[in-house]
């Protein structure tokens, strides 16, 4: 509903200009374009010079009572405004006038709804409804766009994460393949190895693990049958190797625990 106490400070404003010598008219020659049987000038055109319509070859001739017959029109000199028969819609014709200056109406004083004599809505209510949709509709439009900018934070924080955990896979998992005797016979049996693959050493007891440039000794495997033994005078450097003082030239014998009885270069400790 209109607020009619608004209305009614939101003035009309008019500016005329007096037609003298310090203050003269304008004069217009301007093109426009019938529509609804109507051509809204400028200015407010001046009655004592009238207003001279031309275009389409015809002769336009003014009116101020009658009917409007094909090439007749009036003109509403408190309005500005110039009218037509509708066969006339949509052409574009030139008017030349004197202009006075022109009355500029507030939106508050342009109805859009009524009923009977009672205006329901202004355009200046429509405008603000407008603007409030608008508002509402940036509101709207900066909530998603926060949304949208903690959405791509998330997938970038999930694609790190994802990206540490492969990471983390690939440089922490283990394969374990079947063991070979000697580091020889590790690059001979795995010579296309995968990121991860990890045999052991059986003349070592070393566990190897492919990291994709290298075999890197990551561990002393339990996966042996035993221990080295040297049997010899003189005390062994491997400190994985159990010394068994003799005075006998060296040899190497490794540790079998089993049930039956080993080859020759075998400790045997015999299991029940």
């Amino acid at each position: 509903m209109t607020d009619f106490a608004e209305l009614y400070n939101d003035p009309i404003l008019s500016k005329k200009r007096k037609g003298s010598v310090e203050d003269p008219y304008l004069t217009y020659s301007e093109t426009l374009t019938v529509y609804n049987g109507r051509a809204l000038l400028t200015e407010i055109p001046n009655r004592e010079f009238r207003v001279e319509v031309t275009g389409e070859n015809k002769e336009w001739r003014e009116i101020e009572d009658g009917e409007l017959e094909d090439n007749y029109f009036k003109v509403d000199y408190l309005m500005g405004v110039v009218f037509f028969n509708a066969s006339n819609e949509g052409k574009s014709l030139t008017f030349n006038y004197s202009g006075e200056g022109a009355a500029f109406f507030p939106a508050s004083r342009i109805w859009i709804k009524r009923q009977g004599n009672m205006v329901v809505e202004t355009l200046q209510g429509l405008i603000d409804d407008a603007e409030d949709a608008i508002i509402r509709m940036n509101e709207r439009i900066a909530e998603c766009e926060r949304v949208t900018k903690r959405c791509i934070e998330i997938t970038n924080w999930c694609r790190q994460a994802t990206s540490d955990y492969e990471y983390v896979v690939e440089n922490t998992r283990k394969i374990y393949l079947p063991m070979v005797y000697t580091y020889q016979d590790l690059m001979d049996t795995y010579p296309n190895p995968q990121i991860g693959w990890v045999v052991t050493v059986r003349e070592t007891g070393i566990e190897y693990r492919w990291d994709g440039f290298d075999w890197i000794n990551i561990s002393i495997s339990d996966q042996f049958d035993g221990y080295n033994v040297v049997s010899s005078y003189v005390e062994p450097y491997n400190i994985r190797t159990i010394w068994l003082r003799t005075n006998s030239s060296p040899s190497k014998k490794r540790v079998k625990p089993s049930k039956d009885v080993p080859d020759s270069s075998m400790i045997w400790i015999r299991k029940g």
